[in-house]
């Protein structure tokens, strides 16, 4: 529980220290919130590969898993 709080913590603080200063650079919390909305789609379009990628693990884990239970003894 302590590492989940530790995460949600730094977290939290690393979002209102961004949103901070982009607070003081537009000097406004609509602009602030306009340029972090911007560039958390940036984040997501370029992380677009590694999400296929790791849906792709899954989706063999899942695969592998319901082969391995499917009740035949020869798997």
């Amino acid at each position: 529980m302590r590492v989940i709080g530790g995460l949600l913590v730094v977290l939290f603080v690393g979002f209102v220290a961004v949103l901070g200063f982009y607070w003081m650079r537009d000097g406004s919390l609509e602009s602030a919130g306009r340029d972090m909305d911007s560039n958390l789609q940036h984040i997501d379009k370029t992380t677009e590969p590694l999400q296929e990628s790791v849906k792709g693990i899954g989706d063999g884990v899942k695969e592998t898993i319901d082969n391995a239970t499917d009740g035949n003894d020869k798997t």
